[in-house]
């Protein structure tokens, strides 16, 4: 598969949940290995708690966190200092990110905010910045059955409510980056 083996997800797309989900069983799939740091993890559980005050902070990290842990034992990456000049050029409320890319060997972040990851900046480390929706549309041009394998178990697993693939599919659609690669899948569908 041409993309990146390992990848570091940034917060910013471990939240919103069905986009998490996406990644995460694609990740399970073995569509790639995935890394983060417990910064990462920090600022994930920071933003849903500040968007969503009625969760519990205890439940969400015993039952989210936890379940990702669980899931991706191998994810969390130490990380060493943010400040190293190689990563000056990337925005400094970012270059943790780009530290955990370094740290894990990844090849690839995973983000929507890619103005805070210049080329100029991570190309010389061999660290590609890729969007979710690139990366979608990648896998689904590269190994559509994998995409529609992830698809079906989410459908599989989401009960309450319960949602169909298509209506997995719609709600994906608005999150940034991802209405092409979600309209490649929808014409995929169609042509068949």
């Amino acid at each position: 598969m041409p993309i990146a083996r390992r990848v570091v997800l940034d917060a910013c797309v471990l939240y919103p949940p069905s986009l998490r989900d996406l990644l995460l069983t694609l990740a399970a799939l073995d569509a790639y290995d995935v890394a983060w740091s417990e910064q990462i993890l920090t600022e994930l559980e920071r933003n849903v708690l500040a968007d969503h005050p009625d969760i519990n902070p205890d439940r969400f990290r015993s039952h989210t966190i936890a379940a990702m842990r669980n899931a991706f034992p191998n994810a969390t990456t130490a990380t060493g200092p943010s400040d190293k000049s190689e990563l000056r050029g990337v925005h400094r409320d970012d270059r943790h990110v780009a530290a955990t890319a370094l740290a894990a060997n990844a090849c690839a972040i995973i983000t929507i905010n890619t103005r805070h990851f210049p080329t100029s900046a991570l190309a010389p480390l061999r660290i590609a910045v890729i969007t979710p929706g690139a990366l979608i549309t990648e896998l689904n041009a590269t190994e559509p059955e994998l995409i529609d394998h992830a698809l079906t178990s989410l459908a599989e697993r989401w009960i309450n409510p319960p949602r169909s693939v298509d209506e997995i599919v719609t709600l994906l659609r608005i999150h940034p980056t991802m209405r092409a690669a979600i309209n490649a899948i929808r014409a995929r569908h169609h042509h068949r």
